[in-house]
Protein backbone atom coordinates (compact mmCIF):
# COMPACT_ATOMS: atom_id res chain seq x y z
CA UNK A 1 0.00 0.00 0.00
CA UNK A 2 0.97 3.40 -1.19
CA UNK A 3 1.60 5.94 1.62
CA UNK A 4 -0.82 8.55 0.28
CA UNK A 5 -3.30 5.40 -0.41
CA UNK A 6 -2.37 4.68 3.87
CA UNK A 7 -2.54 8.13 4.63
CA UNK A 8 -6.58 8.52 3.05
CA UNK A 9 -7.34 4.92 4.94
CA UNK A 10 -6.18 6.43 8.24
CA UNK A 11 -7.67 9.88 7.78
CA UNK A 12 -11.28 8.09 7.12
CA UNK A 13 -10.50 5.88 10.61
CA UNK A 14 -9.61 8.96 12.23
CA UNK A 15 -13.19 10.82 10.92
CA UNK A 16 -14.64 7.54 12.19
CA UNK A 17 -13.27 7.60 15.42
CA UNK A 18 -14.22 11.22 16.03
CA UNK A 19 -17.58 10.50 14.99
CA UNK A 20 -17.92 6.94 17.03
CA UNK A 21 -16.75 9.14 20.52
CA UNK A 22 -18.87 11.67 19.55
CA UNK A 23 -22.38 9.47 19.57
CA UNK A 24 -20.96 7.57 22.77
CA UNK A 25 -20.44 10.80 24.54
CA UNK A 26 -24.10 11.71 23.49
CA UNK A 27 -25.30 8.58 25.30
CA UNK A 28 -23.52 8.80 28.69
CA UNK A 29 -24.80 12.20 28.79
CA UNK A 30 -28.41 11.05 28.75
CA UNK A 31 -27.85 8.86 31.99
CA UNK A 32 -26.21 11.18 33.72
CA UNK A 33 -28.99 11.03 36.21
CA UNK A 34 -29.40 7.51 35.85
CA UNK A 35 -26.32 5.39 35.77
CA UNK A 36 -28.55 2.54 36.08
CA UNK A 37 -27.17 -1.18 37.79
CA UNK A 38 -23.65 -0.81 39.14
CA UNK A 39 -21.62 -4.19 39.87
CA UNK A 40 -18.34 -5.05 41.12
CA UNK A 41 -16.02 -6.26 39.23
CA UNK A 42 -12.54 -7.29 40.78
CA UNK A 43 -13.68 -5.94 44.16
CA UNK A 44 -15.40 -3.01 45.92
CA UNK A 45 -12.95 -0.62 44.58
CA UNK A 46 -13.34 -1.54 40.51
CA UNK A 47 -16.84 -0.79 39.09
CA UNK A 48 -19.21 -1.42 35.85
CA UNK A 49 -22.32 0.28 35.40
CA UNK A 50 -24.92 -0.25 32.58
CA UNK A 51 -23.64 3.05 30.91
CA UNK A 52 -20.57 1.58 29.96
CA UNK A 53 -21.87 -1.59 28.63
CA UNK A 54 -24.43 0.11 26.34
CA UNK A 55 -21.81 2.70 25.33
CA UNK A 56 -19.09 0.03 24.62
CA UNK A 57 -21.56 -2.10 22.77
CA UNK A 58 -22.75 1.25 20.72
CA UNK A 59 -19.03 1.21 19.90
CA UNK A 60 -18.29 -1.90 18.64
CA UNK A 61 -21.77 -1.95 16.32
CA UNK A 62 -20.84 0.60 14.46
CA UNK A 63 -17.20 -0.83 14.04
CA UNK A 64 -18.40 -3.79 13.15
CA UNK A 65 -20.53 -2.31 10.79
CA UNK A 66 -18.18 -0.14 9.13
CA UNK A 67 -15.05 -2.15 9.42
CA UNK A 68 -15.59 -5.81 9.68
CA UNK A 69 -12.63 -7.20 8.96
CA UNK A 70 -10.51 -4.72 11.65
CA UNK A 71 -10.78 -6.49 15.29
CA UNK A 72 -11.65 -4.91 18.64
CA UNK A 73 -10.14 -5.20 22.16
CA UNK A 74 -12.40 -3.76 24.45
CA UNK A 75 -12.58 -3.41 28.40
CA UNK A 76 -15.84 -4.68 29.24
CA UNK A 77 -15.59 -7.36 26.91
CA UNK A 78 -11.72 -8.54 28.00
CA UNK A 79 -11.10 -9.68 31.47
CA UNK A 80 -7.93 -8.23 32.70
CA UNK A 81 -6.50 -11.42 32.91
CA UNK A 82 -6.13 -11.94 29.32
CA UNK A 83 -6.06 -8.39 28.07
CA UNK A 84 -2.50 -8.69 26.89
CA UNK A 85 -2.97 -12.10 25.58
CA UNK A 86 -5.69 -10.58 23.29
CA UNK A 87 -3.79 -8.25 22.51
CA UNK A 88 -0.95 -9.96 21.24
CA UNK A 89 -3.07 -12.38 18.96
CA UNK A 90 -4.38 -9.26 17.50
CA UNK A 91 -1.09 -7.67 16.73
CA UNK A 92 -1.60 -7.07 12.75
CA UNK A 93 -3.30 -5.04 10.53
CA UNK A 94 -6.00 -2.62 11.78
CA UNK A 95 -7.37 -3.12 15.47
CA UNK A 96 -10.13 -1.02 17.70
CA UNK A 97 -9.03 -0.64 20.96
CA UNK A 98 -11.35 1.01 23.01
CA UNK A 99 -12.96 2.06 26.63
CA UNK A 100 -16.55 3.36 26.66
CA UNK A 101 -15.73 4.91 30.08
CA UNK A 102 -12.52 5.57 31.56
CA UNK A 103 -13.00 6.85 35.09
CA UNK A 104 -16.47 5.35 36.19
CA UNK A 105 -16.13 5.78 39.63
CA UNK A 106 -15.82 8.94 38.68
CA UNK A 107 -18.65 9.34 36.71
CA UNK A 108 -20.89 7.25 39.41
CA UNK A 109 -20.14 9.75 41.84
CA UNK A 110 -20.60 13.06 39.36
CA UNK A 111 -17.54 13.73 39.21
CA UNK A 112 -16.99 15.41 35.75
CA UNK A 113 -13.48 13.77 35.14
CA UNK A 114 -13.84 10.76 32.65
CA UNK A 115 -13.77 10.50 28.95
CA UNK A 116 -14.31 7.72 26.24
CA UNK A 117 -11.55 6.53 24.44
CA UNK A 118 -10.38 4.98 21.32
CA UNK A 119 -7.32 3.79 19.62
CA UNK A 120 -6.58 2.60 16.63
CA UNK A 121 -3.94 0.25 16.04
CA UNK A 122 -2.21 -0.72 12.77
CA UNK A 123 0.35 -4.18 13.21
CA UNK A 124 0.13 -3.37 17.48
CA UNK A 125 1.23 0.15 17.06
CA UNK A 126 -1.32 3.00 18.12
CA UNK A 127 -2.10 5.59 14.43
CA UNK A 128 -4.86 6.70 16.04
CA UNK A 129 -6.46 8.47 19.26
CA UNK A 130 -9.33 9.99 20.08
CA UNK A 131 -9.98 10.99 23.73
CA UNK A 132 -13.69 12.53 24.81
CA UNK A 133 -15.14 14.01 28.05
CA UNK A 134 -18.80 14.22 27.08
CA UNK A 135 -19.35 16.43 30.27
CA UNK A 136 -16.75 19.19 29.56
CA UNK A 137 -16.81 18.86 25.61
CA UNK A 138 -12.98 18.45 25.35
CA UNK A 139 -11.89 16.19 22.23
CA UNK A 140 -8.29 15.18 22.14
CA UNK A 141 -7.51 13.65 18.72
CA UNK A 142 -4.27 12.79 17.39
CA UNK A 143 -2.77 10.75 13.93
CA UNK A 144 0.56 9.71 13.87
CA UNK A 145 2.93 12.04 12.20
CA UNK A 146 -0.08 14.62 12.27
CA UNK A 147 0.10 16.49 15.40
CA UNK A 148 -2.66 16.30 18.94
CA UNK A 149 -5.23 18.39 18.76
CA UNK A 150 -7.82 19.93 21.35
CA UNK A 151 -11.47 20.75 20.21
CA UNK A 152 -8.98 21.20 16.83
CA UNK A 153 -6.38 23.29 18.63
CA UNK A 154 -2.52 22.31 18.29
CA UNK A 155 -1.51 21.08 21.63
CA UNK A 156 2.21 20.60 23.32
CA UNK A 157 3.86 19.65 26.58
CA UNK A 158 5.08 22.36 29.00
CA UNK A 159 8.04 23.23 29.18
CA UNK A 160 8.81 22.24 32.92
CA UNK A 161 12.33 21.48 32.86
CA UNK A 162 12.36 20.04 36.21
CA UNK A 163 10.58 17.84 39.03
CA UNK A 164 10.62 20.96 41.70
CA UNK A 165 8.24 22.85 38.63
CA UNK A 166 5.84 19.64 37.82
CA UNK A 167 2.71 18.87 38.62
CA UNK A 168 2.75 14.78 38.90
CA UNK A 169 -0.24 12.59 38.41
CA UNK A 170 -0.95 8.80 39.01
CA UNK A 171 -3.16 6.49 40.08
CA UNK A 172 -4.43 3.45 41.79
CA UNK A 173 -4.74 0.09 40.50
CA UNK A 174 -8.00 -0.91 42.35
CA UNK A 175 -5.77 -4.20 44.08
CA UNK A 176 -3.36 -1.26 44.93
CA UNK A 177 -5.76 1.36 46.52
CA UNK A 178 -4.31 0.25 50.26
CA UNK A 179 -2.29 1.69 52.66
CA UNK A 180 1.84 0.97 52.38
CA UNK A 181 1.46 0.24 48.84
CA UNK A 182 3.77 0.99 46.19
CA UNK A 183 2.30 3.81 44.77
CA UNK A 184 1.77 5.50 48.58
CA UNK A 185 5.89 4.89 48.46
CA UNK A 186 6.58 6.63 45.57
CA UNK A 187 3.95 9.41 46.54
CA UNK A 188 6.01 9.83 49.63
CA UNK A 189 8.99 9.86 47.34
CA UNK A 190 7.62 12.66 45.21
CA UNK A 191 5.95 14.59 48.04
CA UNK A 192 8.53 17.67 48.76
CA UNK A 193 10.20 16.90 46.07
CA UNK A 194 7.61 17.96 42.61
CA UNK A 195 5.33 21.18 42.99
CA UNK A 196 2.49 19.48 43.64
CA UNK A 197 0.67 15.67 43.02
CA UNK A 198 -2.55 14.87 41.46
CA UNK A 199 -4.78 12.04 41.70
CA UNK A 200 -7.60 12.21 39.04
CA UNK A 201 -9.24 8.92 38.11
CA UNK A 202 -8.73 8.73 34.34
CA UNK A 203 -5.66 7.48 32.99
CA UNK A 204 -6.60 8.28 29.54
CA UNK A 205 -7.44 11.62 30.26
CA UNK A 206 -4.43 12.30 32.46
CA UNK A 207 -2.54 11.14 29.39
CA UNK A 208 -3.77 14.24 27.43
CA UNK A 209 -3.54 16.80 30.48
CA UNK A 210 0.25 16.01 30.11
CA UNK A 211 0.14 16.38 26.33
CA UNK A 212 -1.69 19.63 26.30
CA UNK A 213 0.71 21.07 29.16
CA UNK A 214 -1.39 21.39 32.10
CA UNK A 215 0.35 19.04 33.87
CA UNK A 216 4.05 17.86 33.63
CA UNK A 217 4.34 14.29 34.36
CA UNK A 218 2.20 10.78 34.99
CA UNK A 219 3.16 7.21 35.94
CA UNK A 220 1.27 4.62 36.75
CA UNK A 221 1.42 0.66 36.77
CA UNK A 222 -1.54 -2.12 36.09
CA UNK A 223 -3.08 -0.58 32.97
CA UNK A 224 -4.57 -1.95 30.19
CA UNK A 225 -4.07 -1.29 26.77
CA UNK A 226 -7.47 0.72 26.72
CA UNK A 227 -6.08 2.63 29.41
CA UNK A 228 -3.38 4.16 27.09
CA UNK A 229 -3.75 3.34 23.15
CA UNK A 230 -5.28 6.49 22.63
CA UNK A 231 -3.57 8.67 25.28
CA UNK A 232 -0.27 7.56 24.40
CA UNK A 233 -0.31 8.70 21.33
CA UNK A 234 -2.21 11.50 21.55
CA UNK A 235 0.84 12.60 24.16
CA UNK A 236 3.94 11.62 21.82
CA UNK A 237 2.30 13.66 18.87
CA UNK A 238 2.79 16.33 21.59
CA UNK A 239 6.07 16.11 22.20
CA UNK A 240 6.31 13.84 25.30
CA UNK A 241 7.62 10.88 26.42
CA UNK A 242 6.30 7.85 27.13
CA UNK A 243 8.55 4.69 28.49
CA UNK A 244 7.91 1.99 30.71
CA UNK A 245 9.69 1.93 34.34
CA UNK A 246 13.22 0.82 33.40
CA UNK A 247 13.22 3.94 30.80
CA UNK A 248 12.54 1.61 27.61
CA UNK A 249 10.26 2.92 25.27
CA UNK A 250 6.12 2.39 26.41
CA UNK A 251 4.47 -0.14 24.53
CA UNK A 252 0.25 -1.27 24.98
CA UNK A 253 2.00 -4.86 25.69
CA UNK A 254 3.78 -3.04 29.30
CA UNK A 255 2.36 -3.18 32.66
CA UNK A 256 3.74 0.10 33.65
CA UNK A 257 4.01 3.43 32.16
CA UNK A 258 6.26 6.51 32.68
CA UNK A 259 4.83 9.69 30.88
CA UNK A 260 6.35 12.97 30.78
CA UNK A 261 6.84 16.30 28.88
CA UNK A 262 10.35 14.90 28.15
CA UNK A 263 12.79 17.15 30.07
CA UNK A 264 11.61 15.93 33.80
CA UNK A 265 11.46 12.17 32.41
CA UNK A 266 15.03 10.86 34.07
CA UNK A 267 14.58 12.70 36.97
CA UNK A 268 10.89 11.18 37.47
CA UNK A 269 12.05 8.09 36.85
CA UNK A 270 14.57 8.34 39.47
CA UNK A 271 12.77 9.52 41.68
CA UNK A 272 9.75 7.13 41.91
CA UNK A 273 12.13 4.31 41.83
CA UNK A 274 11.50 1.42 44.45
Amino acid sequence: MGVSVKCSVEHVLYNSAIEYVLQAGQLIRSHLGNKGKIEQKKNAFDLVTEVDRRSEDLLRRKIHKDYPSHWILSEENCGQANAYEMFKNHDSDYGWIIDPIDGTTNFIHGIPYFAISIGVVKDGEPVIGVVFNPVTDELYTARKTFGAYLNGRPIRVGKESTLAEAVIATGFQASDFRSGSRVVQQIDQLAGRSRNIRLFGSASLDLCLLASGRITGFWHDGLNPWDTAAGILILTEAGGKATDKDGNPYRLSHDSLIASNGRIHGELIETIKL
